[in-house]
């Protein structure tokens, strides 16, 4: 029986769990430590912690007072946790076709996107930085602050990345969200950061993520001014004091694990990069990885299953939005209104990357595909 490589593992240590006991001390707050760090690390103003990624875009939604019948723009190449928070406010999710080398938004037909869909409408761009790539973020900030929308940033894959001497979350963006569970629908750590560097927009999520109290305190432990006012309609997005401890432990390793998956990127491309059939990311000058994201030029299901039989766990980012059957049903989108994430779709796989893999695993890795890949041809 061949080894198995699960496609992610979350990058805790065994130590982390020594002293767990800190999280009954409750004059000590991990969720309060762990939006100090993550917002001092990334150099932004504030930072706020919610449960976890869906939560923190509906929080960014409601934080720019999303409307019915409004209108955001997003990458057709996204998960779809993003369009799903634009529906629930019934408001527009707007497709934009991405770039095939870097499956990232196309600046380019966005502008199109915008001429089009003119209006007091539109109001915001979400955009997601795939696999840790990004796109030209000053042309995108121009393009935004030229047509009076707002730039939200999915940035769980580039969670430690810098662009321009800045940090991921403190480049332009008006709000910016990370999750600390990127790529399993049962983590063993949830949660998220919701970031920004507006101070009207922090203050609003703030408040709607606690059921729109105005007392933040009002659930203290212990507290006897128990009396609370409530300003609008808010949700339970806080997070809890286990997880926060957690996702602490996660990113006081950031630097140290990006470290690592760079290290375990090198070696895919060395070992994998002259295979027939097989297309490796570009390496040069890329100093980021979330994911490693591989082609396959002729069926590549096929290709997964056999790496599948043989232990190695793959994952596919993304199924193109108007794919699904709700979105391709709602909006009438014919499969080719968007050709360059359906050519990407019918060939990319991701491979298992994660700080806890040794070198043995990546070579198992490679070993398999090659062997699977001389049997594809």
């Amino acid at each position: 029986m061949p080894k198995e490589i699960p496609f992610f593992i979350q990058p805790i240590e065994t130590k982390s769990f020594d002293n767990m006991s800190e999280i009954l001390d409750r004059e000590n707050s991990s969720v309060e430590k762990l939006e100090r760090t993550f917002k001092k690390y990334i150099g932004s103003k504030y930072a706020i912690a919610v449960t976890n990624s869906s939560s923190a875009i509906h929080l960014a939604l409601c934080a720019l007072n999303l409307k019915r019948g409004d209108k955001i723009l997003c990458s057709v190449n996204s998960f779809v946790g993003i369009p799903e928070g634009v529906r629930h406010f019934d408001s527009e999710p707007i497709f934009v076709d991405c770039i095939e080398d870097s499956y990232t938004i196309d600046l380019d037909k966005l502008e199109i996107a915008i001429e089009l869909n003119q209006s007091k409408k539109l109001k915001a761009v979400i955009v997601n930085h795939l696999a840790g790539n990004n796109i030209d973020l000053d042309r995108l900030y121009a393009i935004a602050k030229e047509h009076k929308i707002k730039v939200i940033e999915d940035a769980t894959d580039a969670m430690g990345k810098e662009y321009n001497g800045n940090k991921i979350g403190n480049t332009g963006a008006d709000i910016t969200i990370f999750n600390f569970a990127p790529h399993m629908s049962n983590p063993l750590v949830n949660g998220a950061m919701f970031v920004t560097n507006g101070e009207l927009l922090y203050e609003r999520a703030k408040i709607l993520k606690n059921h729109c109290i105005l007392d933040e305190d009002w659930n203290t432990y212990g507290k006897i001014e128990y009396l609370y006012n409530v300003i609008d309609v808010g949700w339970e997005y806080n997070m809890s004091e286990t997880e926060a401890y957690m996702a602490l432990s996660i990113f006081e390793n950031i630097d140290k694990n990006i470290a690592r998956v760079q290290e375990i990127a090198s070696i895919y491309n060395k070992k994998l990069s002259n295979i027939k059939g097989l297309k490796v990311p570009e390496f040069e000058n890329k100093d980021f990885w979330s994911q490693y994201i591989i082609e396959i030029d002729k069926n590549r299901d096929h290709f997964a299953k056999k790496l599948k039989n043989r232990g190695i766990s793959i994952a596919l980012h993304y199924v193109p939005l108007h794919l699904l059957d709700y979105y391709k049903k709602k909006y009438s989108i014919k499969v080719f209104d968007f050709p360059v994430s359906l050519n990407i779709y019918q060939k990319v796989m991701s491979l298992p990357i994660y700080p806890s893999m040794s070198n043995e695993d990546v070579d198992i890795v490679c070993e398999v595909i090659n062997e699977v890949a001389s049997e594809h041809i």
